[in-house]
């Protein structure tokens, strides 16, 4: 009953943002260990993310970068069990952010609470962290780093508890959940075929000049879908490319920015949507901050 719980706020829609981290550290069943520092993600925040978790730019600008604060962090998580809720967001988070800054992920293992409480308690209204807290009883200020850390702590624990397991790993067994891995993440797996279209738009390099890296699109990851009026797609697809972003053709938990065209953003007001628009919507509800735009603010946003 060892295993490691966390949780990271962002500053923005791009994953290597961090600039809160919450750490709880459980050895025998027990919560030993406690730690949350704010981060200098070193980039701009956003109002929606504000408006989540309440942290702004003043507040962390005595703060560790990740960077700084990365040593400590790793020896928290180097050769553990990791447990998150929706892990695959923290863990994307983290993995983003070694990118960023250069450096190997560490070996580990990682399970989600999100995941487990749907096995657990399947007949719940939702999964979100703080409906499965409020059942259990779990005081939760969600969308701080620690408290969310400590409730999938606390989530992992009493699935263990209701299930009479003594381990991530055996609980993961009993329900026939996947343990994920930095080893597991690096092989190559077969990929969806995308459309000569979609492999286009992943193709389109920047033109020349220095990029704005604090441009919301910078580092992003960018879908399209619906026809759009001003422009074509290849075109929009060349302006989010200048300001830093990345263009994909799927939505998956990486995406950052779903961009709908004038005429399907009419029909999704209306409730009509586009498989993208439920994905994301589903992503959305999982507790990602994928961010929709319409095309006339994207064009304001780029131009």
């Amino acid at each position: 009953m060892d295993f490691v719980a966390i949780d990271f706020e962002t500053a923005n829609s791009v994953r290597s943002s961090v600039c809160s981290v919450g750490i709880v550290k459980v050895k025998n069943g027990k919560i030993e260990e406690e730690v949350h520092t704010l981060i200098n993600p070193l980039s701009e925040f956003h109002y929606y993310n504000t408006k989540i978790h309440g942290i702004t730019e003043y507040m962390v600008q005595d703060a560790p970068t990740f960077e700084e604060y990365w040593p400590n962090f790793k020896q928290y998580i180097d050769n553990e069990t990791i447990i998150a809720h929706n892990a695959s967001f923290d863990i994307g988070v983290l993995r983003d952010s070694l990118k960023r800054i250069h450096e190997s992920e560490p070996n580990f293992q990682y399970g989600c609470s999100y995941r487990i409480a749907k096995k657990v308690w399947p007949n719940l209204y939702n999964h979100k962290l703080s409906t499965v807290a409020n059942y259990l009883s779990i005081s939760l200020r969600h969308h701080d780093a620690l408290e969310d850390a400590r409730a999938s702590a606390l989530i992992a624990l009493e699935a263990m508890k209701k299930t009479q397991t003594n381990s991530i790993q055996e609980l993961s067994v009993l329900h026939k959940l996947k343990l994920g891995s930095p080893a597991l993440a690096n092989k190559k797996t077969p990929r969806a075929r995308k459309s000569s279209g979609d492999a286009f738009l992943q193709s389109i390099m920047a033109e020349s000049g220095p990029l704005n890296t604090k441009h919301p699109f910078y580092g992003a990851n960018i879908v399209f879908t619906g026809k759009m009026v001003a422009m074509t797609r290849p075109i929009a697809a060349q302006y989010a490319t200048n300001c830093g972003a990345i263009c994909k053709g799927q939505v998956d938990a990486t995406t950052n920015f779903l961009v709908v065209g004038d005429q399907d953003l009419f029909k999704y007001v209306q409730g009509i949507k586009s498989t993208k628009m439920q994905k994301v919507e589903a992503l959305i509800e999982q507790g990602y901050p994928i961010e929709i735009v319409g095309e006339q603010d994207f064009l304001r946003m780029v131009k």
